[in-house]
């Protein structure tokens, strides 16, 4: 089993970056136009969709906004990752500094090629996502 974590400092407040991350039916630039589907409460299903097609499905384990998301998360991106175990995906956003937030990714538990590609992508996505908060997008 793998586990990626990832950190970065974004310039906005936490409230701005649990709505980049949570509002559901938005389509975000930053994870290629891509929409998350849920009402966000405790043991609540997400999806996940891009290009009309699902991209990943689980539940909510642990919820507390504007501070941490804890969901499984079953990848279906591609047919070769469809029956491979899901993980869990771990939103934690801290205040740093001054109008700064610390986000923690963590995505641990998946195998095979779910795993090879999260540890590739996940980079690439938060980057974005801190270009797309502090662009104004997000506030």
């Amino acid at each position: 089993m793998s586990e990626t974590v990832f950190r970065v400092r974004i310039r906005c407040t936490p409230e701005a970056l649990w709505g980049a991350l949570t509002d559901t039916d938005v389509p975000r630039p930053w994870m290629d136009g891509g929409t998350v589907h849920s009402s966000w409460a405790p043991e609540a299903a997400y999806e996940m969709r891009a290009a009309g097609s699902e991209v990943a499905l689980g539940h909510v384990v642990a919820i507390d906004p504007p501070r941490r998301l804890k969901a499984t998360f079953d990848p279906r991106w591609d047919p070769a990752v469809v029956n491979e175990p899901p993980g869990t995906l771990e939103y934690l956003i801290e205040a740093a500094e001054k109008g700064v937030c610390e986000l923690t990714v963590r995505i641990a538990g998946l195998r095979g090629a779910s795993a090879a590609r999260v540890e590739r992508d996940t980079p690439g996505t938060y980057a974005r996502l801190k270009e797309w908060v502090e662009g104004g997008a997000g506030r």
